[in-house]
């Protein structure tokens, strides 16, 4: 091998890389059925698939052109469904930006940080959305599907404690989250990472890794992807 170029060293920490962070998570925690919330074109569910996880996917996306494109890639996929909702702690219908970019399409507007950093949050456009609480649709679109043990993914772009809210109802399914949090924030009104982290602890939620999104020209981490389980019972150190 050293004659080809290459080195072989032992895996200290099998938790250092997210994708097989993530399936250690799948493993340890049986989870049979991911809730991918913020699905934008399936970018996250296609990952999923590709990494190797088998269960169930169930994508929520409330734009209308990407949602479009959310559909076509699961539809091959008899384990993958897709709603074109928003998730938040209220059912009621907002006004959501839509960015060129569209992934960073959010009930909040970028702030001048972010525009400065992504030029294609200076075009945006709106559209009005329909928004539902996870625990009140969680029995006929996940219920229905006999999963038990479920991972809660959460990237709605600054609005990730009000979707968590929502599903207060039916964290009882939930074994683990993953939320993209903001150290910097990117939009106007954001709620501070810290306290959102609050919110997860209060639930019984506790960091299990901490993966960096994206820097800025500081190198400064813009944000993270934070894994987050819950242990019950789970507590011997590894």
């Amino acid at each position: 091998m050293n004659k080809l170029g290459f080195d072989v060293v032992r895996l200290r920490n099998s938790n250092a890389d997210f994708p097989r962070h993530l399936l250690n998570i799948f493993a340890a925690y049986d989870i049979d059925c991911v809730i991918d919330v913020g699905a934008n074109a399936g970018q996250y569910g296609k990952f999923l698939r590709e990494i190797g996880f088998k269960g169930q996917i169930v994508s929520f996306e409330p734009v209308s052109s990407v949602f479009a494109l959310l559909e076509l890639e699961c539809a091959s996929d008899d384990k993958w469904s897709c709603h074109k909702l928003a998730l938040g702690d209220f059912n009621e219908t907002k006004t959501i930006n839509v960015y060129k970019s569209t992934v960073f399409s959010s009930f909040l507007s970028a702030n001048d940080y972010s525009k400065k950093i992504w030029q294609s949050l200076q075009d945006v456009t709106t559209e009005s959305v329909k928004v539902v609480r996870l625990d009140e649709i969680f029995a006929k679109f996940v219920g229905e599907l006999g999963s038990r043990n479920c991972m809660l993914k959460l990237d709605t772009q600054g609005y990730d404690k009000y979707a968590f809210e929502g599903a207060r109802g039916c964290l009882k399914q939930v074994r683990a989250v993953q939320s993209e949090l903001s150290l910097i924030p990117v939009y106007e009104g954001m709620v501070e990472v810290y306290e959102v982290l609050r919110e997860f602890n209060n639930s019984g939620f506790f960091i299990s890794g901490m993966y960096p999104v994206n820097r800025d020209l500081s190198l400064a981490v813009i944000e993270y992807d934070c894994v987050l389980v819950k242990p019950e019972g789970k507590i011997q150190p590894r």
